[in-house]
């Protein structure tokens, strides 16, 4: 670790501090993120059933390729 953490101990306990909350947030952020989403699908599902089929079937098919691809090259390697 490169950082400048400060001068004293105190600058150096309160810079880890920050460090550790962002890698927290950064942690709960991907954890969280796809949750909401599926959240709010299944909220506007419950209104709009024939929209969310046909976007989930859309959503299915882009990550299967995309999925697929990634595979693909990991198998190459």
């Amino acid at each position: 670790m490169n950082e400048d953490l400060g001068k004293t101990k105190l600058d150096h306990v309160l810079s880890y501090i920050a460090i550790g909350a962002m890698k927290f947030l950064e942690f709960t952020s991907i954890l969280f993120l796809p949750l909401l989403v599926v959240q709010q699908l299944v909220i506007y599902g419950t209104s709009h059933p024939d929209q969310i089929i046909s976007l989930l079937l859309v959503l299915l098919i882009i990550a299967t390729a995309y999925g697929y691809k990634l595979f693909r090259d990991w198998r190459n390697k």
